[in-house]
């Protein structure tokens, strides 16, 4: 039994001495175990560990960390983390550099930043890396410095502005020259560039000279190359091509360079017209430039003008110098708001524009009136209307076929509430006056009438016969051959009225015809069946003139035709032996209907309507251009045929110098000849001067010289818009008369200015003195003791 006992005891021992030994662990088993890291450092590790050892496992150089293993029945635990490359930290700024990882993803062991200078800067240091090591980063941090430029050497004559000796990247060095009469060639700044190099060329200062230049479409004359400052490029342009600016072009110092100005260049000879403008429209409006010939119509508002100030339209063509016939902008209708002549008030302020249309209120001076009775003034086409704002209140002198003047005052002209008296004459009597008013003449009393007796042919005075009948009275007439029949004729202002006709006329008698009447001297007469008045109508009046019946033409048959008609611009002639009648037009008119038929009693025209027998052949002008201080003396018309003329006349004191005064309509247009009236002087009448006159006109601007007669002053006298302008009036000084003095040298009646007069005092022997003649009167005058001094 106890053999049995120990026999289970050893085998027990030696199972679990089996089990113990079967739990160990390995370092192959470590090896290739998920817990296995390439940077551990496993020299130090053994074949095999028993179960429960535990066992430090460190890093190999350049890692870090803390990691034990554990053996546990057979299989490796493990605590602490793996190992990890050691951190060297950052690797230093440089100066003027930048750095990149170019190994690794952080600044850790096996890891290398390499370092790159910034623009304009160069290393300087041997290496441009740094490695981080086991025990931090390599060597040190480089070093850049800034790229150096050379030396720039110049000549004396330029001027430096900055170092060009130690420039570094970036430095700018400017230059000009040291003489105003030089200019720079060559860089005016040059700067230094991150190679260390200097970017532009080196200056020179020279004499300002301008080089040829190449000018499109154009040319340069002569064979010079090289001009001076200030001498001027003889230029020119190919045809149909012209200089941009109408200066010449110059060398020109401009700055540190030497330039033309302006440009030489050439450009195409064009027209343009103006931006459009209010009352300013164009046709054609497609575009706004045009070429040599070509034409534009420019048409103007309602208030604008063009050409002058009665023209709304007109057409500008495109000249060879690229300039318009006539500038393509209309101009607005204005009025001077200048205050007229003799205007007392008007409602314009000082500076204001009056446009056409424009309407003011204005009051006249006294002794002035408004013009033909306006209210107001207009603003038109033609100026003010009225043109003249305020007339002289005068009166024209007034004649009478019975009265006569009877006072000193007799003149053509009258100012206002000046007054003129007459008496009567010429069968009438008594007396009157007229005063000039405002609304002309006003008269108090007027001549009553004398009529002498009346003669009617037929009839005899019946009542109140006698020589003589003053203003009102009657007188009764019987007609001889009618005693039934008399009537009454009043004297009155215009003569006799309330006369009567005692002639009759013979009863009518018209064989085709009814006639009824006479009803007062009126008689109303139709035609029978088949017959017919020769005029339009049915029916027709005649009325007893002198004793015959006028408008009583008769009765025709109804296939005959009656009067021809009438028709404008001609006349239709019938003819004697037949029935028909010719036609005729006026000049300027050609005849669509040649003659007329009279069938069954109608006149034939064809189909033609009488209004249109005779049409227009010529083309007709518009009525003819006003000319400044001219009238046509031909009678106006709506349109003028072609070859119709039409003569200007110019108005008192003026003339046209080279007689061409007559235009002529030419298919639909006037000639144009420059029609101007001219002012002049008729010769200067005055009897209180002496002047040589060789013709009896003189022209605007002509002077002649002249002498006073009573007191010798001597001037000139200049034609001045129809009016003589005198340079001296002819004043003088009449001998004066000094109480208590007496002349004693230079006596005489009358004196020229500046001439001297000597005195004396009666009262006193050396009271001598001196008076002169001036302009203003005597001066210089002397009180002699007795009484005062009086001029005469």
């Amino acid at each position: 039994m106890r053999l049995i006992t120990q026999s289970w005891v050893l085998f027990l021992w030696m199972y679990l001495l089996a089990l113990v030994k079967s739990q160990k662990c390995t370092r192959e088993q470590f090896f290739s175990g998920d817990l296995f890291d390439s940077n551990f450092d496993t020299t130090g590790l053994e074949a095999i560990y028993p179960n429960g050892k535990q066992v430090r496992v460190g890093c190999n150089v350049g890692y870090r960390g803390f990691f034990k293993l554990i053996c546990k029945e057979g299989q490796w635990d493990s605590r602490g983390k793996p190992c990890e490359p050691r951190t060297c930290g950052h690797p230093g700024d440089a100066q003027f550099a930048d750095f990149h990882l170019e190994n690794g993803d952080d600044f850790v062991f096996g890891s290398q930043v390499v370092f790159t200078c910034h623009k304009g800067y160069q290393m300087v240091s041997r290496k441009s890396y740094r490695r981080c090591m086991a025990d931090g980063w390599d060597g040190v941090v480089p070093v850049c410095e800034a790229q150096q430029c050379p030396v720039i050497n110049v000549d004396n004559n330029v001027q430096v502005i900055g170092d060009p000796d130690e420039s570094t990247y970036g430095n700018v060095v400017r230059f000009t020259c040291k003489s105003s009469t030089e200019i720079l060639y060559g860089s005016a700044e040059m700067y230094c560039d991150e190679n260390g190099e200097w970017r532009g060329n080196v200056p020179k200062c020279k004499e300002v000279k301008c080089t040829v230049p190449i000018i499109e479409h154009g040319f340069v004359r002569g064979k010079i190359q090289e001009y001076k400052e200030h001498e001027i490029l003889p230029f020119g342009c190919d045809a149909r091509y012209k200089s941009i600016d109408v200066r010449s072009s110059k060398c020109t110092k401009r700055g540190i360079t030497a330039e033309w100005s302006p440009t030489p260049a050439c450009e195409s000879i064009v027209c343009r017209l103006p931006p459009p403008l209010e009352g300013t429209n164009y046709e054609p409006t497609s575009n706004n430039v045009f070429i040599p010939g070509d034409t534009v119509r420019v048409i103007c508002g309602n208030k604008h003008w063009i050409s002058n100030l009665w023209d709304t339209s007109a057409e500008a063509t495109c000249k060879e110098i690229g300039d318009w016939t006539l500038r393509p902008v209309c101009q607005e209708v204005t009025c001077s708001n200048r205050r007229p002549p003799h205007v007392n008030y008007w409602t314009v302020k000082w500076g204001q524009q009056i446009k056409m249309d424009d309407t003011v209120t204005y009051s006249c001076q006294w002794g002035y009136k408004k013009t033909d009775g306006a209210t107001n003034a207009s603003c038109t086409r033609n100026g003010w209307v009225p043109n003249i704002f305020c007339q002289e209140i005068t009166c024209n002198r007034q004649d009478f076929q019975n009265a006569n003047i009877v006072q000193r005052n007799n003149r053509n002209i009258y100012k206002k509430n000046e007054r003129v008296n007459y008496i009567c004459k010429n069968g009438y009597e008594g007396r009157f006056t007229l005063t000039c008013g405002e609304k002309g003449w006003t008269r108090n009393e007027q001549c009553r009438k004398l009529c002498k007796p009346l003669h009617i042919d037929n009839a005899q005075i019946t009542h109140n016969e006698k020589n003589i009948y003053r203003l009102d009275e009657h007188v009764r007439y019987t007609c001889r051959n009618d005693a039934q029949r008399d009537f009454i004729v009043t004297c009155e202002e215009r003569g006799w009225t309330g006369i009567k006709n005692c002639s009759e006329c013979q009863t009518a008698d018209e064989p085709h015809g009814i006639v009824a009447g006479p009803y007062n001297d009126t008689l109303y007469y139709s035609c029978k069946i088949g017959y017919k008045l020769s005029t339009k109508g049915w029916w027709v009046e005649a009325k007893c003139t002198d004793g015959v019946w006028s408008g009583f033409k008769g009765c025709i048959a109804n296939t005959m035709c009656g009067n021809v008609p009438e028709i404008p611009n001609g006349r239709v002639t019938p003819c004697e032996k037949s029935k028909d009648a010719q036609i005729t037009c006026e000049d300027g008119y050609h005849a669509q209907v040649t003659s007329l038929t009279c069938h069954d009693g109608k006149w034939l025209s064809e189909g033609v309507s009488p209004e249109t027998f005779c049409k227009l052949t010529a083309v007709s002008c518009n009525p003819p251009r006003k000319v400044d201080n001219a009238l046509i003396v031909d009678s106006y018309q709506k349109e003028y045929l072609s070859d119709s003329t039409v003569t200007y006349q110019c108005r008192d004191k003026y003339i046209i110098l080279d007689h061409e005064d007559t235009i002529q309509c030419k298919e639909g247009q006037w000639e144009e000849k420059n029609i101007m009236c001219t002012p002049y002087c008729d010769k200067l009448k005055d009897e209180s001067i002496n002047f040589t006159a060789d013709k009896e006109r003189y022209m605007d601007g002509d002077v002649i010289e002249y002498q006073c007669v009573l007191y010798g002053i001597e001037g000139n006298a200049t034609c001045n818009n129809t009016e003589w302008n005198k340079s001296e009036d002819c004043k003088g000084c009449e001998q004066l008369q000094i109480d208590n003095a007496h002349i004693t040298h230079n006596a005489k009646e009358t004196y020229g200015i500046n001439e001297q007069v000597q005195y004396a005092c009666r009262n006193d022997a050396k009271g001598v003195f001196n008076v002169t003649c001036e302009k203003t009167g005597w001066a210089g005058m002397v009180h002699c003791p007795g009484k005062n001094t009086n001029v005469v």
